[in-house]
């Protein structure tokens, strides 16, 4: 554009100099040679210059006004353009930074704009509140009623969150089914605004003519109590909507300082679990069970313990709820069946009728190939296996097909079941009287508060005489004290086990305490 008006500059002085100056002199001159003119008067040649000079220079000044007008035309015009241009800009910046900023299912705004407000709170601040969002069951809803329904019912949570909301908080979609709540508030309303929240979420969202319901956890942190910086405030309201989501959901969880010690703690378990069975840290440790009529040796409880080389010997009570969310218990269970049946397998040269009791995770239960695996076990190891005896606890006697074919394919083997902890978890009277258990064990709890409460006495009676009439033996767990034997065996409980007559000792001590050494050890 100014390239093209300065060269119209130098082509208006061009064509000034030559047709104002140079031509009209030219033409002057050439008509008073050519007619010979003559005049006395100077002011006769001064009108003849003036003539040729505006005969020439009218029809330019003609051509450069319209030059000149078509010229501020085209540059007004493409100032209009220009501005038209600039405006649109304008507006697709405008529009791209919403959409950067804002969800484009439910128009509220998104995880980049959460972080950039949150880092602007926390700098200007000196108390805020961060309430984690996370819907419960959203993904049956998404899968049940498809992706376009399930896109629909967020739509709904983001307005009905809005509407839930008080003045001074505003809400953000973090992702998914993952909602974020900013409160500017005291920092003692957050509470309030949750609780809020789980009272909308009890009427239904209506989605193509049906009606849904969820619930939803909620984690809180403050500013600054529970960190000063948007990231740590973020993921311990994310850390408490997961405690909270582990008590079933639908409630909220404060963040505590102590509860992640706590989950720190299980995460460096689970890691050194997990070296614990490659570096032999894991050992197990037998108690004996004891015919409560005779006092004689029945069989050992395998019980597995972990020597922890920094801080010593782990409880069980610790590190198996560890193994059992990590999926670690699998492999704890397959070392301990296979090391325990060595063992008491070498004790049977000295005494071959003793039993082995191994309990069984609920993991290792589920695993369709568990029968091959105890089959294998009794084979590489020659353990009788009538002598085996496999603890299940009450919450794994399902009423469905797998479970009763797991357990038939086991007593098929000749190997035995018992119900492990009986009476403390739930259990259908029916589906015990038609699936072929051995052994009931009497839990501790019922043992040890016999002597004192009279009415735990009947509940064990009840739960000896029922284990009786169907054929089954019963073991107590947990005996202390000599009238908790004498009265177990009075009430018809053939066998116990407990501090009474041995702690779980090493195999070692197992040995000198009953004579059954052997030239073979197995750890």
């Amino acid at each position: 554009m100014e390239l093209t008006t300065q060269r119209f500059k130098f082509k208006r002085l061009f064509l000034m100099i030559l047709f104002v100056v140079l031509l009209p002199s030219v033409a002057k001159e050439l008509l008073i040679q050519i007619y010979h003119l003559e005049f006395k008067n100077q002011l006769w040649y001064d009108i003849l210059g003036s003539a040729t000079m505006l005969l020439f220079s009218t029809p330019i000044f003609i051509y450069l006004f319209r030059k000149t007008d078509k010229t501020a035309l085209t540059l007004q015009n493409q100032l209009v353009e220009n501005k038209e241009i600039h405006q649109k800009l304008t507006l697709s910046n405008i529009e791209l930074d919403y959409n950067a900023n804002h969800d484009f299912l439910t128009g509220l705004q998104n995880r980049y704009r959460l972080f950039s407000v949150l880092n602007k709170l926390t700098a200007e601040r000196s108390e805020l509140a961060i309430l984690f969002i996370d819907l419960d069951r959203f993904k049956s809803i998404n899968d049940t009623m498809g992706h376009l329904s399930g896109d629909k019912f967020i739509k709904l949570v983001s307005i009905r969150l809005k509407q839930a909301i008080p003045v001074g908080a505003q809400v953000f979609r973090h992702g998914g089914d993952e909602f974020v709540i900013l409160s500017e508030l005291e920092n003692s309303r957050a509470v309030k605004i949750a609780e809020s929240i789980l009272e909308a979420f009890k009427e239904p969202f209506e989605v193509n003519n049906t009606l849904l319901y969820t619930s939803a956890s909620i984690g809180i942190s403050h500013l600054p109590e529970h960190g000063s910086d948007s990231v740590t405030l973020l993921k311990n309201a994310d850390r408490a909507m997961y405690r909270a989501k582990e008590l079933g959901g639908n409630t909220f969880k404060v963040f505590s300082q102590l509860a992640e010690n706590d989950d720190q703690k299980q995460l460096m378990i689970e890691n050194d679990l997990r070296k614990a069975l490659e570096t032999e840290q894991l050992l197990i440790h037998y108690q004996p069970v004891i015919n409560l009529a005779t006092g004689r040796l029945k069989s050992f409880e395998a019980l597995v313990r972990w020597n922890h080389p920094k801080i010593g010997l782990v409880p069980p009570g610790e590190f198996i709820p560890v193994a059992e969310r990590s999926g670690l218990i699998n492999d704890i269970g397959t070392w301990v069946l296979e090391s325990s049946c060595h063992q008491v397998k070498q004790w049977h040269s000295a005494n071959e009728n003793l039993g082995l009791a191994v309990n069984v995770s609920i993991r290792q239960f589920r695993d369709p190939q568990f029968p091959s695996f105890v089959k294998d076990v009794l084979e590489s190891t020659q353990f009788p296996p009538h002598l085996l005896i496999l603890e299940i606890t009450e919450s794994m006697m399902q009423d469905d097909l797998e479970s009763v074919r797991i357990i038939e394919e086991i007593r098929t083997l000749g190997v035995k079941l018992a119900i492990d902890d009986f009476g403390t978890g739930y259990s259908s009277l029916s589906k015990l009287g038609f699936l072929p258990i051995d052994y009931l064990k009497i839990d501790r709890s019922f043992t040890m508060e016999m002597l004192t409460h009279k009415p735990m006495q009947s509940i064990v009676q009840t739960i000896i005489d029922m284990g009786r009439n169907l054929d089954m033996e019963l073991i107590a767990e947990g005996i202390e004290e000599e009238g908790q034997s004498t009265l177990l065996a009075q009430c018809g409980c053939q066998f116990g086990q407990g501090y009474l007559f041995s702690k779980p000792l090493p195999s070692e001590e197992i040995e000198r305490t009953y004579c059954l050494s052997t030239l073979l050890k197995v750890k």
